[in-house]
């Protein structure tokens, strides 16, 4: 019984890889906006002075802006490593082509992981500014 996937079957899964690599830019794209939406909120609700509360945010935010430009590079590099594979299904594959997936796909799930998390301790710690910004206000 031969069960290795027919020539069609491995280049629909192919194509299926491809579609999904080219929406992980459209991803990129998301997180990129929710980075500078970060870094407005930061800017328009501080404390009085530099609290330490928002430079550890700002660490976190410029943390996550250098990841995405690390995908916004490495996701075109492996659409281009993956064309080959789409127009010559012969051409050999093997586990590092599975392993750069992999990492990618790892990487992009922790980083949107990461940003959803800055973006509820920041919107709790922007509550609290605004908060407290009534309270003194209603005095």
């Amino acid at each position: 019984m031969n069960t290795a996937p027919t020539d069609s079957q491995l280049e629909y899964e192919l194509q299926e890889l491809y579609i999904l690599s080219e929406h992980w830019l459209q991803d990129i794209s998301f997180l990129e906006d929710e980075l500078r939406f970060f870094n407005h909120i930061l800017s328009e609700y501080r404390e009085p002075g530099m609290s330490s509360t928002v430079v550890d945010f700002t660490t976190k935010v410029q943390e996550q802006e250098k990841h995405v430009n690390f995908l916004k590079i490495k996701i075109p590099e492996f659409l281009h490593f993956l064309k080959p594979f789409i127009s010559d299904q012969k051409k050999g594959m093997d586990l590092g082509f599975l392993e750069k997936y992999n990492k990618l796909e790892t990487e992009l799930r922790l980083l949107f992981a990461a940003v959803k998390a800055t973006k509820k301790e920041l919107f709790r710690h922007t509550e609290a500014i605004m908060t407290t910004d009534k309270t003194l206000q209603t005095r």
